[in-house]
């Protein structure tokens, strides 16, 4: 009997070619697993993104004042003030309200022949109070005193009031800018202090309604209407100040 030749193929046996068919067809059913896999999770990253996480973050406005000297007449000073909102958050906005306050702020400097006893006096209040004040604040031989309201502004937008109003809606990244022409006396105030006061709530939330007040200082302020207790009222608040010399 001729020797087996070592270069002619022997056939398989029936198991071991199921076996290795198995073994393929599972191989291309986890590469193909995996590839849809990574397609789900590509399209549900880019829906989360772009609709799930913007939705789910919380509302956010900043609010800036430019202030300009933009003429003078006699004692009188013109100061155009250009407040600026921005979205700066990643859900819509709806501004509920503004408003917009600028008080007169009065210098007192001590004289001469007191500068001393109440410098010293000043600075035993100041010591005293730096371990239980939330603030403190003190100036060698001058004192800082609120004025009057020279000049006091409020809107009520869409959603805030059954009035007629208009909408005030802002998307990501934008900005909306106001301008208000502010006429303070040399005589009376040595500087004024703007605070804008901006109410606002996410674009797909209930609006809220609102109301005008004014605090002891002045002040004017949105408030709700109603009660809108925390944590489930929508409304949000940003305040910002800032103080222009008339000198």
């Amino acid at each position: 009997m001729a020797p087996p030749d070592p270069h002619r193929d022997h056939p398989q046996r029936p198991g071991r070619r199921r076996r290795r068919l198995g073994l393929e067809g599972v191989s291309t059913l986890v590469q193909t697993l995996a590839i849809l896999g990574a397609g789900a999770w590509g399209v549900y990253t880019f829906v989360y993104e772009a609709r799930i996480k913007p939705g789910l973050a919380p509302p956010s406005v900043s609010v800036k004042t430019d202030l300009v000297r933009v003429g003078e007449r006699g004692d009188r000073v013109a100061i155009r003030s250009t407040v600026t909102r921005t979205n700066v958050g990643q859900a819509g906005v709806r501004v509920l309200g503004l408003t917009y306050t600028v008080i007169g702020l009065r210098t007192r400097f001590s004289e001469p022949d007191r500068e001393a006893a109440e410098t010293t006096a000043r600075e035993a209040a100041f010591r005293a109070a730096l371990s239980g004040s939330a603030s403190v604040e003190s100036a060698r031989d001058y004192v800082r005193e609120s004025g009057a309201p020279i000049l006091r502004q409020g809107v009520l937008f869409s959603g805030a009031t059954a009035l007629p109003s208009e909408p005030s809606e802002l998307n990501p990244g934008e900005s909306v800018s106001r301008d208000v022409i502010v006429y303070a006396d040399r005589k009376a105030f040595d500087a004024v202090r703007f605070e804008v006061r901006l109410a606002y709530a996410k674009e797909d939330d209930p609006p809220v309604r609102l109301r005008f007040e004014t605090g002891t200082d002045g002040v004017l302020a949105t408030v709700p209407a109603e009660p809108c207790p925390a944590p489930k009222c929508p409304l949000r608040t940003t305040d910002f100040a800032t103080e222009f010399s008339l000198w």
